[in-house]
């Protein structure tokens, strides 16, 4: 039983080492991302940006990085079980961001889909939002107001003269005697 054990952990360890797939100690792009990294990140970035933590400028230059490192481990490992979905989600994260260049970026990362994984349901999907089109989306609302309303200096401190309750005051202490 030692012996079957011991050869079928052999057998999956051969199999993980021939795998198409990315080794999660594999790393990509300028920020050194793995594969579950860049998964991740785009996200967070999406959730961060939908729930108005990050400003658009922010995001996109994020995603940039990010979609840097997607392309790159693209490149390295083109037969990875994860890129078609992960290319997806780039695009919609590009989607969401304002502008022409984030619009650029959407269909240059559903293209990318669409023309590697042919035959898998995320080339079809790319396909067809390829198909309908993708709009340049304006600046959020949201993000102009905050940019506009100024925020708390960090270093704000209270000033010299407050005191800890409205009626306490100073008791000096007596002079050391000797």
């Amino acid at each position: 039983m030692k012996i079957f054990a011991s050869l079928a952990l052999l057998a999956l360890t051969l199999a993980a080492a021939s795998s198409d797939n990315a080794p999660a100690d594999q790393y990509f792009g300028r920020l050194r991302m793995s594969a579950l990294r860049i998964r991740y990140e785009i996200a967070q970035l999406k959730s961060r940006y939908d729930n108005h933590k990050l400003l658009p400028e922010g995001a996109s230059h994020l995603a940039g990085l990010t979609g840097e490192a997607y392309y790159d481990w693209a490149g390295r490992f083109p037969k990875d079980g994860w890129l078609g979905s992960t290319g997806i989600n780039l695009a919609h994260l590009y989607e969401d961001l304002p502008g022409a260049s984030a619009r650029g970026a959407a269909m240059k990362a559903l293209t990318f889909v669409r023309s590697h994984f042919g035959s898998t349901h995320y080339a079809t999907q790319a396909a067809a939002e390829l198909q309908r089109g993708i709009a340049v989306k304006p600046d959020p609302l949201w993000a102009v107001k905050m940019r506009a309303t100024p925020s708390p200096s960090p270093s704000a401190r209270p000033s010299p003269n407050a005191s800890a309750s409205p009626g306490a005051t100073a008791t000096p202490s007596p002079a050391p005697t000797r």
